[in-house]
């Protein structure tokens, strides 16, 4: 199944200044299997934008009356439950940032959060560069970006021990999005009274991938605490099995790639089904590695410069290790291949050399090959706080998305010897006596609890791309085939993942629709709001003590105050 694109010969680009948030070290990559399940990213993908530096270089954060205000790398705390059904275990600190640059009394509150990944330095997320801020600049809004419990220094315990991860659910966080919103006490005017409750004034929900799966979710576990929702590449089908995730990159990746990967692919399996353990080892040799690599850990290997095609975006689409990748098997003797790609033996061993040559010393650094391309749980066992031990708890005990190979009769780019067996030993591993019940069992009950395709939500806008790797779990799915109305628009744009969380991606036409109707929608939606006396009602947990609140500077990288100091773009495109 090759894309359907023209074949190519890939240019030589320098490196630009881009920010993937959330993206592993390498140092880390190669303890943990490269990426652990290959996490999800709240993608924050910015370029420096030419500031309008104020007397110390950097603009000052204004109010709607001209009034210096707080800067956006202000960080905040505020004393979240450590668990909601029991108040007495104590609180927590959570971080988060908040401006009101663009607040008028009585517009909303637009509350983010980066979801699986560290707070730090997305301060970005407050401005409309960002679409919650701009957002806020429609409708005369307050930005608030909320960091995730388990994730960042926003720490429940000290250590992620199994008996600490228990209050690491999905109802948690769900839970710390509704207490906050009724309880903190913001910098904001007015922000330390009931004016600012969600009762009293629309707030507005966002997140993009997990996040925006938390959206769609919160929409429908707490209706009315808040008013709107927007859901970027919401992932809102919990599901174990995920082996469509490669689907869109085979779709969408170059056509003489994908036809050699795949080609490549089938000689992999048919080695490793043949149990021929000489051919094997051979084939092994060929890619730099020993003949002891476990077949799924090799098969595992063989997927991450694929996978990598999750941090293009539309703006800077040649930002990825992936098209380096494609250059090495499709460009030989200074000649492209053509469509049909050059044919499986020149494809595997082009792609041998590559990783003998370079890319597997450039993702390893000094670590042992073997040990580096290992999907191994017991790399992630220990209980130091990471946030990348923090989203494999969240993988293995709910939601799943194993990103496997494809099923026997299906012809793809992933090797089918790597398989939710292999994450289920993982899990086993990682998280030792956690679980009495099956994988497949946990994750099921989770998308049965918080509805998945089967959302409810209203006022909830939605937007998809469609080469996005997650595609297939989000209101777009091809199984879903969900609906757009006029309460819960859904938008599929040409973009990648989370490509209209910045509007740098308003380059693309779809995209650029995709602002016009929020700038409208947003507003509209604002207007029907109607203010009650009492809070709506919730189930869980604490709903009496009022947060306190201490703020701090957070440490801000050069490049994050490059993105600081011109947050003041305007999207004149639109």
């Amino acid at each position: 199944m090759g894309g359907g694109n023209t074949s190519f010969r890939v240019p030589k680009v320098s490196a630009l200044i881009v920010v993937f948030l959330g993206l592993l070290s390498v140092a880390s990559a190669a303890r943990n299997g490269l990426v652990g399940g290959r996490k999800q990213h709240m993608v924050d993908l910015y370029r420096s934008i030419t500031p309008k530096p104020g007397p110390n270089g950097k603009r000052p954060v204004t109010d709607v009356n001209g009034n210096i205000i707080a800067d956006y790398d202000v960080i905040y705390t505020f004393d979240q439950l450590i668990d909601h059904s029991n108040p007495s275990a104590g609180t927590f600190k959570q971080r988060y940032y908040h401006t009101w640059e663009y607040y008028k009394t009585g517009g909303p509150i637009v509350l983010t959060t980066p979801g699986e990944q560290t707070a730090d330095d997305t301060f970005a997320l407050l401005t409309n560069a960002s679409m919650s801020g701009f957002i806020a600049q429609a409708t005369n809004g307050a930005v608030i970006n909320l960091e995730h419990r388990f994730y960042g220094k926003s720490m429940p315990f000290a250590d992620m021990s199994v008996k600490s991860l228990q209050v690491h659910t999905v109802e948690q966080a769900i839970e710390d999005l509704v207490y906050f919103a009724q309880n903190v006490q913001l910098a904001m005017p007015g922000g330390k009274t009931d004016a600012v409750r969600p009762h009293k004034i629309p707030w507005i929900l966002l997140g993009g991938s997990y996040s925006g799966a938390l959206t769609s979710w919160t929409l429908n576990q707490k209706p009315g605490v808040f008013w709107a929702g927007y859901s970027s590449s919401g992932v809102i089908q919990p599901q174990l099995d995920f082996w469509q995730y490669f689907k869109p990159i085979q779709k969408n990746m170059p056509a003489n790639c994908s036809a050699d990967v795949e080609a490549a692919i089938q000689v992999v399996d048919s080695v490793i089904d043949s149990g021929n353990a000489t051919a094997y080892a051979e084939l092994l040799a060929l890619f730099g590695f020993a003949p002891d690599l476990a077949p799924s850990n090799f098969a595992n290997s063989l997927t991450y410069p694929i996978s990598d095609w999750q941090i293009l975006d539309v703006y800077s689409s040649r930002g990825s290790v992936f098209f380096d990748f494609c250059d090495a098997l499709e460009v030989q003797a200074g000649q492209p291949a053509p469509a049909s790609g050059f044919g499986a033996q020149t494809a595997i061993t082009a792609w041998g050399r590559y990783y003998r040559t370079s890319y597997v010393d450039d993702i390893c650094k000094g670590f042992d090959p073997e040990e580096c391309m290992s999907f191994d749980g017991s790399t992630s066992s220990s209980i130091k706080p990471t946030d990348d031990r923090s989203w494999m708890w969240q993988v293995c005990n709910q939601l799943g998305w194993a990103q496997v190979g494809p099923p026997a009769d299906y012809k793809g780019v992933v090797s089918k010897h790597f398989t939710v067996d292999n994450y289920t030993t993982y899990c086993n591993t990682a998280f030792d006596g956690a679980f009495t019940d099956t994988f497949e069992s946990r994750v099921e009950a989770t998308a049965k609890k918080y509805l998945g395709w089967g959302t409810k939500a209203d006022r909830l806008f939605v937007v998809n791309g469609e080469r996005d790797p997650w595609l297939e779990v989000t209101h777009s799915a091809e199984e879903a085939r969900l609906a757009s109305t006029s309460t819960t628009p859904i938008f599929l744009t040409d973009g990648y993942h989370c490509s209209d969380l910045t509007a740098l991606n308003t380059v693309s036409k779809s995209i650029a629709d995709v602002y016009q109707s929020a700038r409208t929608t947003f507003p509209a939606w604002m207007k029907d709001f109607k203010a009650s006396d009492k809070p709506v009602a919730t189930t869980a947990g604490g709903t009496s003590s009022k947060g306190r609140n201490a703020a701090g500077r957070a440490h801000a990288s050069p490049f994050a105050a490059a993105i600081i100091a011109g947050a003041a773009f305007v999207l004149a495109v639109l």
